[in-house]
Order: C-alpha cells, then sequence, then structure tokens
C-alpha cells in the first residue's frame, strides 16, 4: 500500500511573523475523565472536549515561557511513523496542595492543551494520553537562580497534535476557562 500526501503547503507573511513559546496557561484533562475519546485521526479541528459530566479541566499556570512542547518523529524499523509528544511544566510548588497535586500528577494519564503565543490552542496526547517521564525539583545555587518544579509529560500519537477551536480564539479561551475546576 502506498502513502502518499494529498495537499500542498504555502507560505504567507503572518506565518513568517510567528512567535516561539508557550503562553503561561495549560490545561490538563484526565484521560479516564473523557466521555468519548478524542479521535487522533479526524480531520479539521477539534470543536469540544468531550469530559464527562461534572468533570474538569485543570489549569497549571506559570510563568510566561516557562512551559514548553517538543514534537518528534519516530519510525520503527518496519516503517511505522508515530510522533513522540513532549510536554514541559515549569510550576512553583509552594504548599502541601500543590505538592499534593504534582504527586498526583506524576502517576495520572492526561492530555494537555496549549495555547501557544501565536493564540493556537494545541492537544497534546488526545487520544493515548500523557505520563509523567521525568520530574526535577530544583533549589539553585544563587538567591536568584531557579526553584521552579519541571515536570515532562510524554505519550506517542498517530498524529502530530490536534487544534482545538470554537468560532474563534476568545471563544476557545472562554471555553476553556468555563470549563476549569
Amino acid at each position: 500500500m502506498a502513502c502518499s500526501i494529498s495537499s500542498s503547503i504555502s507560505i504567507t507573511c503572518d506565518a513568517l511573523r510567528r512567535v516561539g513559546g508557550v503562553n503561561k496557561r495549560i490545561w490538563l484533562f484526565n484521560m479516564t475523565d473523557l466521555s468519548t475519546p478524542i479521535s487522533a485521526l479526524a480531520d479539521g479541528y477539534v470543536t469540544n472536549i468531550p469530559l464527562t459530566t461534572y468533570r474538569s479541566l485543570y489549569k497549571i499556570e506559570g510563568a510566561k515561557f516557562a512551559h514548553s512542547f517538543e514534537v518528534t518523529e519516530k519510525r520503527s524499523d518496519e516503517g511505522n511513523v508515530q510522533w513522540e509528544h513532549k510536554v514541559t511544566i515549569k510550576v512553583v510548588n509552594t504548599t502541601p496542595t500543590t505538592d499534593a497535586v504534582l504527586e498526583d500528577l506524576c502517576t495520572s494519564e492526561v492530555g494537555a492543551i496549549i495555547q501557544s503565543n501565536n493564540n493556537e490552542f494545541l492537544i497534546f496526547g488526545a487520544a493515548n494520553g500523557l505520563t509523567a517521564t521525568e520530574s526535577v525539583i530544583m533549589s539553585g545555587q544563587k538567591a536568584g537562580d531557579s526553584s521552579a518544579t519541571t515536570l515532562t509529560l510524554t505519550g506517542n500519537e498517530q498524529s502530530i497534535y490536534k487544534r482545538l477551536l470554537r468560532t474563534d480564539v476568545n471563544t476557545t479561551l472562554a471555553y476553556l476557562i468555563a470549563m476549569e475546576a
């Protein structure tokens, strides 16, 4: 069976003016809280996060440019292609409650919605979820060094990532905020 491309990719002036980085907000959802799975192979935008009744999104807020993501193509010897999703979260945990959230997150299977600095909403781990693969809590050596906790969530998907959009950026942001715990 031959797999082939079916469309072109062009570049625009707007595409050349894109900025890097992740906004300070990431929303997480438990994979077990989805009422129906998010299809990894569906075309177009995802317009809804199908959470079961009384379930929420959990906002993880950090300093601007603290969070990041990386997507890497992984190819097997047989030619199978998958996309490794890696989401790095940097937070300052200062209470027993935030310590407990981090401990729970290290044993959970979650999906992550990231707002980029280009006002795109990207879903990582949409179909198969992400799990914690590394957690580092640092004190820093000098007074000005970072004391943030860095948590890396990793998973493998059939697609690069999914894009979430409900009409426009403001409507999408309002939707996510309304679903927060």
